[in-house]
């Protein structure tokens, strides 16, 4: 019984720790990201409250969940009119940033660690982009110029689904030993594809039923059950879940657009309070699960001397290749742009999470070759560039502060 009770006084320092620290971001600009981390740091290697060797198996699940419920609520709250406009500037940030990332690093642990090819280029995808965890949360809350903040949110979204095709491409590749580009190009159309479809068609169907049960009770309870199935669906036919969810939030969320789009015949202004309740309490949900998974990441970290002394090394290392090359592809992108003057702004947010622990934990699972290398590594990168994007919101804050005082 004391196990049960300290799980729970566990889970509600937990989801405490989470309110204060948005309270703190709030008045402060620093994230809660670092308090929950740091706690999870404290729970688990320092107090041995959690064993990472019974943690790291559940990290699919968790990280899967985590991506489904915040992609789904950063997706209601995008205006769809201008996700359409910054969708290409997006799009070529995402592209540039992952290529340069992947290339370099291919390179680089290549010959630090005299790995293959195959199983160097595998260090791209697990470092390159941006969480949508992470970045969705944060660029709704930092007052950037809205191209900025739908820029960076589409950006995130789409590294993360490029991290997880490009990953299986290659385990593919090491498994079946040979996979032509064709094929690869192919999986990454289809993903993409079939995501984006999929959470289209299902959108603007359950968009007709929810105006059918409006003021029945527990919507939100079936919009959940169609969420998850959605996602379900998407990955049985080769495409992403998490894209699917994306658009799901996105249809739901500008029901108006959509309903005129698609000459459905539904009044908005009656589905408008149940839109607002199922926007408030997906909200509620996504802060729940994405407390839970920072402090999940600290508990997972490994701080023994060698482990943390390997993992500062090379993730120092890695951390200042991946802002640099972050900035160059940002300059890229924003060529001709309203947005140049938020460069540093966007080069600065470059928090990972979800996709790249996820990645970096399943060579473990697999008993692939260099396991141990990526894992250190990598969350090491996660918790310094987390470490990076909570100063650059504390700059932008204060930026935007003074600012205003001069106004």
């Amino acid at each position: 019984m004391s196990d049960v009770l300290g799980a729970f006084t566990v889970a509600a320092i937990i989801l405490f720790i989470g309110f204060l620290g948005d309270l703190l971001f709030r008045k402060t600009g620093l994230p809660d990201i670092l308090f929950l981390i740091i706690f999870g740091v404290v729970l688990g290697p320092v107090l041995n409250f959690f064993s990472r060797e019974t943690l790291i198996p559940t990290t699919p699940y968790i990280a899967t969940l985590s991506f489904i419920m915040i992609l789904f609520y950063g997706g209601m709250e995008m205006d769809i009119s201008r996700v359409f406009k910054q969708s290409g500037r997006a799009v070529l940030l995402a592209l540039t940033y992952f290529i340069f990332v992947t290339v370099v690093m291919a390179i680089f642990t290549k010959f630090i660690f005299n790995m293959r090819w195959i199983q160097a280029l595998m260090f791209g995808p697990m470092i390159a982009g941006t969480s949508s965890v992470v970045i969705i949360p944060l660029s709704n809350k930092l007052q950037l110029k809205e191209e900025t903040s739908l820029t960076l949110s589409l950006e995130s979204t789409v590294t993360d689904v490029l991290n997880v095709v490009f990953f299986f491409s290659i385990l593919e590749l090491l498994t079946r030993g040979e996979l032509s580009f064709v094929e690869v190009a192919q999986d990454i159309t289809a993903r993409f594809g079939v995501g984006l479809l999929l959470g289209f068609i299902v959108g603007v169907f359950w968009l007709w039923i929810l105006y059918r049960i409006r003021r029945e009770q527990y919507t939100y309870v079936s919009t959940l059950a169609i969420l998850i199935l959605t996602y379900v669906g998407s990955e049985l036919l080769g495409g992403s879940g998490v894209l699917s969810a994306l658009v799901l939030g996105l249809v739901i969320g500008n029901d108006d657009s959509i309903a005129s789009f698609m000459r459905m015949n539904i009044n908005i202004v009656q589905l408008d309070e149940v839109k607002e309740f199922l926007i408030r309490f997906q909200s509620e949900l996504a802060f729940l699960i994405r407390s839970f998974f920072f402090v999940f990441l600290g508990l997972i970290y490994d701080i023994s001397f060698t482990a943390l002394t390997f993992g500062l090394l090379f993730g120092l290392a890695f951390t200042a290749i991946n802002i640099a090359l972050r900035y160059l592809a940002v300059n890229i992108s924003v060529i001709r742009s309203d947005m140049s003057v938020d460069k540093v702004a966007m080069t600065l947010l470059c928090g990972q999470g979800l996709a790249h622990a996820t990645l970096s934990i399943l060579p473990l699972q697999l008993g692939l070759p260099n396991a141990e290398i990526y894992s250190k590594i990598v969350i090491t990168v996660i918790l310094l560039t987390n470490i990076i994007t909570s100063i650059g919101s504390i700059m932008i804050s204060r930026k935007q502060r003074s600012q205003k005082k001069e106004t």
